[in-house]
């Protein structure tokens, strides 16, 4: 099951503010969210930059979880921090700084074995960046990518462009609307599959998820939790999971997996939101995520 999923993006220290306290250099980025959650389901492989700031004991996360950190590239200064904060309703994070620092300067190049990785996350960065991985990988019989309203209005073309290449694209409902201009997600969903994706997921926060594909729409709440603790991380949270249970299938391309998929990635980004960092997701037992699952079927049926 070697390197069975490539995740790319960034590892990083986050500081965050919120009503149920602050947290300073924390685990953070979204290759460590959605690589993390992966390994749940396959086998994840980390292509990614830190800075010589970056010690063994946040390695830790990654090492419990076995995910490979070959691909993680150690240079010369500070590793990228991110600074927020969120108001009540937890929808929103408001930026207080971002160091790009050693990220800035990222390069992503892969080792031969990462090179014929069967799966592929893409996740938030520049889409030259995921262009240039996507000239790298051979044969991947699946490719998933993530995106934010920063490169929709700075790299609109060549984020098109990856579109074309990629099987299943997530984003929000503001990048998906921002994207093409369309206020109904359903009609905002179908022009993005005229641009040659497979799948499109509309991350909903709150609400949950939304499907559009040509094979049929969906939408499935979330996981419903009495006390949220912070909603960083949870949408790479749900990339790594969706990403990383259709990698452990045969036939991924089905309306059943995808839906199934959703539902994965639902339960798993409850799971994050009920700490700072990736300190309740790393500490998952099977069992954990099991019964969860079957109290997020429970809750859906109307048998």
């Amino acid at each position: 099951m070697a390197n069975e999923v490539l995740v790319v993006g960034s590892v990083a220290f986050d500081t965050i503010d919120n009503a149920n306290g602050s947290v300073k250099r924390v685990l953070g980025g979204a290759a460590s969210y959605s690589s993390v959650c992966a390994s749940y389901f396959a086998q994840p492989s980390v292509v990614a930059v830190v800075g010589t700031d970056f010690t063994e004991n946040d390695r830790a996360p990654f090492v419990k979880r076995g995910v490979d950190l070959s691909g993680l590239q150690v240079k010369e200064g500070k590793t990228f921090h991110w600074g927020g904060s969120y108001d009540k309703d937890f929808n929103t994070a408001i930026t207080k700084f971002t160091d790009l620092n050693v990220f800035k300067d990222f390069n992503p190049v892969l080792t031969p074995q990462q090179q014929n990785a069967k799966a592929v996350f893409l996740a938030n960065i520049d889409p030259d960046l995921q262009l240039s991985v996507l000239k790298q990988v051979k044969k991947p019989r699946l490719v998933t990518c993530d995106t934010m309203n920063y490169w929709i209005s700075s790299k609109k073309e060549t984020l098109l462009k990856v579109i074309r290449r990629i099987d299943i694209l997530f984003l929000n409902e503001t990048e998906a609307r921002q994207l093409t201009g369309e206020y109904n997600l359903i009609k905002a969903g179908k022009m993005l599959l005229a641009k040659g994706v497979k799948y499109v997921i509309i991350k909903l926060g709150s609400n949950g998820s939304m499907l559009v594909s040509k094979k049929g729409i969906a939408q499935l709440p979330p996981y419903i939790l009495e006390h949220v603790h912070d909603t960083t991380g949870a949408g790479d949270t749900f990339g790594g999971g969706f990403t990383g249970y259709l990698a452990s299938l045969k036939n991924w391309d089905t309306l059943k997996s995808i839906k199934r998929a959703m539902m994965i990635g639902n339960v798993m980004a409850s799971f994050t939101i009920e700490s700072f960092s990736v300190d309740r997701l790393a500490g998952l037992t099977q069992r954990d995520i099991n019964k969860r699952l079957k109290e997020y079927t429970t809750m859906l049926s109307f048998n």
